[in-house]
């Protein structure tokens, strides 16, 4: 499609603060469609609609950074999730954040606050602000917004999602210049509803760990369950009297080691790290140049 035409559906559809709660239904809608994404009938349409297909022409991915040191068993020299995600804010040219977070409001979550949203970084994302459905954060704002997410053990989260780009009206121009820093809980994420309720195995390519694994240690296993109960992506299951976590499926969000009451759980890092976040992001173009 023409920039020019795209830029203006772009305009017309972006959120206000005046049309934004217009938007949030559509967040709560994520669980009732997925199941539908792999189907022979409306499976390609919503994955276009959702757009995550065609795949040589799609860049939309995510990827976990579990923010709670004391749970990441750390390799001398590691950079921790949480501080690359410092690190990428500091670096940006421009940063703002959404005072609430449209995943939670949509499913009226009761474990976590509704007022701590997304931080967008790039000055792709100063469109947000101009609508009145954001404010521009400082520096300092910024990291004291990720240190309070934390603290409330959320689950750090790097988007890149095309299709949020028509909510937010983000120029087909300036798409490679603004990522998502999304602080998720384990219920009402969008991505991780997508991957708990869908069984379409290309979901799995585009939202990933990246490079953490949790493992848990048998002896100090209670098969308490909470781990379980708590993955965001079921990739923890009971067989008999003993935990299993799934490798391949887990991201390392760390909400199973977080909820564990015994320190059974614990985070390593199995694949060599890039060197930084926008690196994972590289083959779609992310430059977050100003």
């Amino acid at each position: 499609m023409n920039h020019a035409i795209n830029n203006l559906i772009k305009k017309v559809l972006a959120a206000r603060s005046s049309t934004v709660d217009l938007y949030t239904p559509i967040f709560g809608l994520v669980p009732k469609v997925a199941p539908y994404i792999e189907s022979r009938l409306f499976g390609p349409l919503l994955r276009r609609m959702i757009m995550i297909e065609p795949d040589e022409a799609r860049f939309t991915q995510g990827y976990i950074l579990n923010l709670n040191e004391d749970i990441t068993d750390n390799a001398q020299g590691v950079v921790l999730p949480i501080e690359m995600i410092k690190q990428v804010i500091k670096d940006a040219p421009y940063r703002m954040a959404m005072d609430r977070c449209l995943c939670r409001v949509a499913h009226d979550c009761k474990d976590y606050p509704h007022d701590i949203g997304c931080i967008f970084i790039g000055e792709g994302a100063r469109v947000a602000v101009e609508n009145g459905i954001a404010r521009e954060l400082t520096l300092e704002e910024s990291l004291a917004y990720v240190d309070r997410a934390a603290q409330l053990g959320l689950i750090g989260h790097a988007l890149w999602v095309e299709f949020e780009s028509y909510v937010w009206g983000i120029k087909d121009e300036d798409v490679h210049r603004c990522l998502d820093i999304c602080f998720c809980c384990p219920c009402c994420c969008t991505a991780f509803n997508l991957l708990r309720n869908s069984n379409y195995k290309k979901l799995t390519t585009r939202f990933r760990s990246i490079g953490w694994k949790a493992s848990c240690d048998e002896a100090a296993c209670s098969t308490c369950l909470q781990c379980v109960k708590k993955c965001p992506v079921s990739a923890i299951s009971c067989r008999g009297d003993r935990v299993v976590i799934d490798e391949e499926a887990c991201l390392g969000c760390g909400i199973c080691a977080v909820s564990c009451p015994n320190d059974a759980i614990r985070l390593s890092l199995k694949n060599p790290l890039k060197g930084g976040i926008k690196d994972y992001f590289a083959q779609g173009g992310l430059t977050l140049d100003v």
